[in-house]
């Protein structure tokens, strides 16, 4: 949000100046004051233990050994209360796999520029205790009101102890403190939107992103975080796997990723190695490290912001797909059925309609509404898209659910069915209230 200053290069270093003709400076305090300049103090110069006595002889240098220790303790407690000891400078690194992770200066500058969106939310009992402590990032800014909206995840307000929604605090990576208001949250994706009410945007250090495209398979990523107690940027350097979970992931939205998060690092963007663009959000998926596409949670943002409300076909099916299935079962799915590609039915929500109609676990959706290739992201987004043209019908006079015309392939039966599953639109999981 604030430019760059005068004087100061986009990367940080200063602009080149002129080299000054070395010259002998008097430190006089009377030449400073004649010259009408302020006295500049020096810094003290740290206690040190006296030389060793020339005399070598054993009761100079047992004398010398105690005046050493004395003045060791000395040192010892002046280094407790010298502020030079916090300076960035000085310190270790916080987290120090940071470090391991961001490495060529390249990959520094660009998680510098993609961690001004980053901060730290943190929500908080009636009796000030602290309940949960993430990262989140800013997906939007309204110069009217001075509001920033802060993306996190839904696990800052998932208790199921106390129903109102507990206090949150955000901070920013200049430690500022503000305090954010929940606007809404959907548990189905996992994601929570925040309002925090701004000054003005040229006075913090925090910026709207870029947004790429959601992840690839096999893309390079960076994953941000942000520390709750002293702000301090997190990063870590990994890949989105060409895997796919199905004992952990009961949603067919999200992407695995190969490294390990970092601290707080729930609600954090993961941004593109190449670009640094925000592809998507992480968030803690059954005992993976899962991914949640930016076109999902873009499109989830706006039908809000624009209707109130997330509308997806609820259609009860838990998926997977060829592409990501071993390599011998790929081949003796090939061999046996002579099918390539589709999505594999892992579960089939109890009583829905899916059910109902036959569908059962280990069949194989060869066409879905028409599409065969189309990763689960992509899909998702599709369904979503379905939603949103739900809810501009729903204006007026619209129908609460759409027919999905799907090619399921039986492999005890070795036969293929044509089934139209009628699925009404959900803000939520599939076996929630559905939206009418």
């Amino acid at each position: 949000m604030a430019g760059t200053q005068g004087g100061q290069l986009a990367d940080g270093l200063l602009e080149p100046q002129p080299e000054a003709k070395k010259r002998k400076v008097d430190t006089s305090e009377e030449k400073q004051q004649a010259a009408g300049g302020a006295i500049i103090g020096t810094a003290p110069l740290p206690i040190r233990c006296p030389p060793y006595p020339k005399s070598g002889k054993r009761k100079d240098v047992a004398r010398w050994n105690r005046e050493c220790r004395r003045i060791s303790a000395l040192a010892a407690a002046a280094r407790k209360k010298d502020p030079r000891t916090s300076l960035p400078t000085v310190v270790k690194p916080k987290d120090p796999k940071t470090a391991g992770s961001v490495e060529s200066p390249r990959d520094k500058a660009l998680v510098r520029d993609a961690a001004r969106s980053v901060v730290s939310v943190s929500s908080f009992a009636p009796d000030g205790s602290v309940i949960v402590q993430c990262s989140g990032f800013v997906v939007g800014w309204n110069a009217t009101s001075k509001c920033a909206r802060i993306l996190t995840s839904t696990l800052i307000i998932d208790r199921d102890d106390d129903p109102k929604p507990p206090k949150l605090h955000v901070l920013l990576p200049s430690k500022t403190v503000l305090d954010g208001q929940l606007l809404f949250v959907n548990k189905h994706y996992g994601i929570a939107l925040l309002l925090e009410v701004l000054s003005s945007e040229s006075d913090l250090p925090l910026h709207v992103p870029s947004f790429g495209s959601s992840p690839n398979y096999g893309q390079e990523v960076f994953m941000l975080a942000r520390g709750a107690e002293e702000s301090n940027l997190m990063a870590r350097h990994g890949r989105i796997r060409w895997l796919q979970e199905p004992k952990d992931l009961d949603m067919n939205y999200p992407m695995l990723l190969s490294c390990e998060p970092p601290m707080y690092g729930t609600g954090g963007p993961v941004v593109d190695h190449d670009d640094g663009r925000v592809v998507g959000m992480y968030s803690l998926g059954g005992l993976s490290c899962t991914v949640i596409g930016i076109s999902t949670i873009l499109t989830c943002v706006e039908m809000w912001i624009n209707f109130g409300r997330i509308a997806r076909p609820a259609h009860g099916l838990t998926l997977r797909t060829m592409e990501l299935l071993d390599v011998s079962l790929q081949e003796r799915i090939f061999l046996d059925h002579g099918i390539t590609r589709g999505y594999i039915v892992n579960d089939v929500s109890a009583e829905s309609a899916a059910e109902r109609l036959g569908i059962r676990y280990g069949d194989v959706i060869v066409s879905f509404n028409g599409l065969r290739d189309h990763t689960l992201p992509q899909l998702e987004d599709y369904l979503l898209s379905l939603g949103w043209g739900f809810l501009h019908g729903s204006i007026g006079s619209s129908p609460t659910s759409v027919d999905l015309n799907l090619e399921v392939y039986d492999l005890l039966e070795r036969t293929t069915r044509s089934i139209t599953l009628p699925v009404e639109f959900s803000d939520g999981y599939d076996w929630d209230e559905k939206l009418t």
